[in-house]
C-alpha cells in the first residue's frame, strides 16, 4: 500500500497562496509594517557589518605590523600576509603574521561596536583553531568606533567561548 500525497483536506487546500503582504505593493501595507521595515534594511546592515570587520581586520593589521617593527623584525612584518583583503575569506583566517620569535600567527578578527561580551559569529573557523592550536588566535576587537580594545582567545575555543549552535548545514545523504 503506498501512501499518496494530499494536496486537499476536507477544509479545503493544503497548498495556499503566500499572504497578500508578500506579494502587494509596499505602499498598500498598514503604516506601522511601513515603519517597521524601513527601520530595518538588511543589505544596509550587512553593508555596515562587513565595513565594520574590513576596518576591523586593517586596524589589526597595522597594529601587528607595528608591533613587530618596534619588536625589531621589520624582515616578519614584510612577511605578514592578510588573505582577507583579497577576497580570500575560506582559509579560516583573516591574517598570518608572527610572534618576534618567527612563530606564525594565525589571526581571525572578530570586531564589535559593542563591549568585550558581545556576541559575535564563528563558522569554519572553529575548525581551523582545532587544527592549528598552537598557532591559531581570534582576535576580538570591541568598542570600534570608541576607543577600540583588543584581546586573544586560543584554542581550546570553547574555553574560552560559550557556543551556542546557531545553523548547522544540512546535506542529503
Amino acid at each position: 500500500m503506498s501512501v499518496k500525497p494530499r494536496f486537499t483536506s476536507a477544509e479545503g487546500p493544503v497548498l495556499v497562496p503566500p499572504p497578500a503582504f508578500l506579494n502587494s505593493d509596499p505602499q498598500d501595507r498598514q503604516p506601522v509594517l511601513r515603519r517597521l521595515l524601513g527601520k530595518y534594511d538588511p543589505a544596509a546592515r550587512d553593508d555596515f557589518n562587513r565595513s565594520l570587520g574590513r576596518a576591523g581586520e586593517e586596524m589589526v593589521f597595522k597594529f601587528e605590523y607595528d608591533r613587530l617593527c618596534q619588536a625589531g623584525r621589520r624582515d616578519l612584518a614584510k612577511e605578514m600576509d592578510w588573505p582577507a583583503d583579497r577576497g580570500e575569506d575560506d582559509k579560516g583566517y583573516d591574517i598570518r603574521s608572527f610572534e618576534p620569535d618567527g612563530e606564525e600567527s594565525l589571526l581571525e578578527i572578530k570586531t564589535t561596536n559593542g563591549h568585550a561580551r558581545t556576541r559575535f559569529w564563528l563558522s569554519r573557523q572553529y575548525e581551523v583553531a582545532a587544527q592549528n592550536p598552537s598557532t591559531y588566535r581570534i582576535r576580538r576587537v570591541f568598542h570600534f568606533e570608541n576607543g577600540a580594545e583588543m584581546f586573544d582567545i586560543k584554542p581550546p575555543l570553547d574555553a574560552g567561548l560559550l557556543l551556542i549552535p546557531d545553523k548547522y548545514v544540512a546535506v542529503p545523504r
